[in-house]
């Protein structure tokens, strides 16, 4: 709606200039002039009046006699596709559709052939015929090529958006060459690039068109150009703001898809800017994202073997965590990194416990206390029977965590097959006094009782 209220402002300039017409019927010197003239005057004020089915009869009476009127205006030509736009618009069949659009169309052709001013009647015509009377792409393009083939860099502002569409869509469907869809493309760019610079009353409106028009574009200048041309293109851009992260970014990247090889000079320098630029990009990025998940980082800081750092931020994870699964996995985490790493067990098994009291159904921070049980038997008991006895401790553990969690049940079982030999033998019991089934506390840092069993 925008581009059609620059347009409309357009046509005002276009309708107030002095036309050099070809041979092209006017009403000077003809018998009925000024009965003419009187027509044209009243199908001015009926359009005036916003009433356009009486201002059509008279307009239908003078255009049919002097579509150049008096020679220095297009207004016959231009009404007369104005009416039969909204027509077409208005109108509900096929047939009626097909009609008025024709109409129209032949209204433009006359005036590029009456007036000899073919750059701008195929511009309009092109525009309405993209904007207005849903005209197939191929008459489009040939009527916006015509226009822009006749004014060159002089072309209207209202071609580059429409043409750039048709453009895309006549080369996507093989409709043009390669070559032709690259002179049409440079004129664009060139059109719009020398009016933004030399038009005082429409630069601005050429700087609108051609931002709208650069995306709808962007889809074919891969396949059209080469690295050369995209050189020259985007080089300018980054020189004038070689510090610009995001923009050195998007021009290697768009290089690099041209297939401009990594030895290139400008490559090479685009390419150490940009590694430096993503490594500072993802720091901060990694950074901001560890702020607000501590548990992540400290897994990060454990893959790296960082295990006090970890230990720190799985602390900090439980200051700011709520959710109880999650809380569960922090507390587990500590205490494998306090077993495993540092051999704390009792701080360990606090921790783990802790993530049992959250998650009352999973077997992993028995698994893990067993672990414990299992790896400080021989540091445990002032005999080979209490040490042994330590073990039974750690087979318990592993009983109940796949008792109370399915899917720890091979981890368990494992465990229990490797251990269950090393469990105190009967001989040793029954020297001691002791009796299979019998209770027995362990003391050490463990400090449970177990219900003896012996291997036979």
């Amino acid at each position: 709606m925008q581009m059609m209220k620059l347009f409309i402002s357009s046509v005002i300039f276009l309708l107030s200039g002095t036309m050099g017409f070809a041979q092209c019927d006017t009403w000077i010197g003809k018998p009925n002039q000024d009965d003419l003239i009187q027509d044209h005057v009243v199908y001015k004020g009926f359009l005036k009046e916003n009433k356009p089915d009486q201002a059509f009869t008279y307009w239908q009476k003078v255009y049919k006699q002097a579509p150049a009127a008096d020679g220095k205006r297009i207004d016959h030509f231009y009404d007369g596709e104005q009416f039969y736009i909204k027509k077409f618009e208005a109108a509900t069949t096929t047939a009626d559709k097909d009609a008025f659009r024709n109409e129209a169309l032949s209204i433009f052709d006359h005036e590029a052939e009456c007036t000899g001013s073919i750059g701008p009647a195929m511009a309009r015509k092109g525009y309405y015929m993209f904007y207005n009377l849903a005209t197939p792409y191929p008459e489009t393009y040939k009527a916006l090529k015509a226009s822009m083939d006749a004014a060159g860099k002089a072309s209207e502002y209202i071609v580059l958006v429409p043409m750039a569409y048709v453009l895309v869509d006549q080369f996507n469907n093989k409709r043009i060459s390669a070559e032709e869809a690259r002179s049409v493309f440079n004129l664009l760019l060139e059109t719009a690039e020398y009016n933004i610079a030399n038009s005082k009353q429409f630069a601005a409106q050429y700087q609108q068109g051609k931002d709208a028009m650069l995306p709808t574009l962007a889809q074919i200048e891969g396949t059209l150009f080469d690295c050369t041309w995209f050189k020259n293109k985007l080089e300018p851009q980054y020189r004038a703001d070689p510090d610009n992260g995001e923009l050195i970014k998007d021009i290697y990247l768009k290089l690099a898809a041209q297939d401009c090889g990594d030895s290139d000079p400008l490559m090479i320098e685009l390419k150490s800017k940009y590694e430096a630029y993503a490594s500072e990009v993802n720091a901060k990025v990694l950074a901001e994202f560890y702020e607000k998940n501590p548990g992540a980082y400290a897994k990060a800081l454990y893959d790296e073997g960082k295990y006090n750092e970890a230990l720190d931020q799985y602390k900090s994870a439980i200051e700011q965590e709520s959710d109880p699964d999650k809380l569960a996995d922090y507390y587990q985490s500590l205490a494998s990194i306090e077993f495993r790493q540092f051999e704390r067990y009792t701080t360990a098994r606090e921790h783990a416990r802790k993530a049992m009291k959250l998650r009352p159904d999973w077997g992993q921070p028995l698994i893990l206390i067993g672990d414990m049980y299992a790896k400080s038997y021989r540091s445990c008991g002032s005999s080979d029977f209490e040490q042994r006895c330590v073990i039974l401790a750690a087979m318990e553990k592993y009983y109940a965590a796949k008792a109370l969690d399915s899917s720890v049940t091979d981890q368990a079982n494992e465990r229990i097959s490797r251990y269950i030999s090393s469990r105190p033998s009967h001989e040793d019991g029954h020297m001691l006094g002791k009796t299979e089934g019998q209770s027995y506390s362990i003391g050490c840092w463990i400090g449970e009782t177990v219900t003896l069993k012996f291997n036979k």
